[in-house]
């Protein structure tokens, strides 16, 4: 028996290797608004959670300028960010073959609706989805715990078996999401989070072919 009926699939930092495109929204971002731009090593921190709590928690930003912020940088990830990046080697071939081995996949990043469906068409990964989970384009559901939420309720309305499901993620925002529903969180070494962040999920893979061990395919 494998150990999953479901896996859950975040998109930036796990799926796909999307730093390249972000930085750039957020460097135009800072730019368009008069501001100086942090450098990348400190623009890594902004790479997994929403906007409003990059800009509005983490930037500090006043709740205008989180609202303008985030129109300036979803207007450039829409038209350059999200074609600025690529799969990691491997990885869409292991969603597959989970699929293929009939057990439930659901995209699930806190990205919003119109960002993550400009990538997931551009490459061509949309099939690749039982049950498509992102955040809203106007932020009703932006946290990643608000997206499992959504989630759960569409397997439930399938009749699919909830007891068995694991998320992959890359960061600590995965965990934390997951842990509100008692659900399993694995994160990829290959994203953009820290020893410290792996130290906390389930457990941490930092290839491949270890993943797929772990999930019996």
């Amino acid at each position: 028996m494998r150990p999953y009926d479901v896996v859950l699939w975040d998109l930036d930092g796990t799926i796909m290797d999307s730093a390249p495109g972000i930085f750039l929204s957020f460097e135009h971002t800072f730019t368009e608004m008069g501001l100086v731009a942090p450098d990348r090593a400190e623009l890594r921190r902004y790479l997994g959670p929403p906007l409003k709590s990059t800009f509005g928690e983490l930037l500090g930003f006043s709740p205008t300028e989180t609202i303008r912020a985030i129109e300036i940088y979803r207007e450039e990830y829409h038209q350059v960010g999200a074609f600025t990046a690529e799969p990691f080697p491997g990885i869409v071939q292991l969603i597959a073959d989970v699929r293929a081995a009939e057990i439930t996949t659901a995209l699930a990043t806190s990205k919003a609706y119109t960002a993550a469906r400009l990538v997931t068409e551009h490459f061509h990964l949309d099939e690749l989805f039982d049950i498509y989970g992102t955040a809203t384009d106007d932020d009703v559901r932006k946290t990643k715990a608000d997206v499992l939420e959504f989630i759960l309720d569409e397997l439930g309305e399938r009749g699919t078996n909830r007891s068995r499901i694991v998320l992959v993620g890359d960061r600590i925002h995965d965990v934390e999401g997951a842990r509100e529903f008692g659900i399993d969180c694995v994160l990829v070494e290959w994203g953009y989070g820290e020893p410290d962040e792996f130290a906390k999920a389930t457990d941490s893979f930092s290839t491949v072919s270890e993943l797929r061990r772990f999930l019996g395919v």
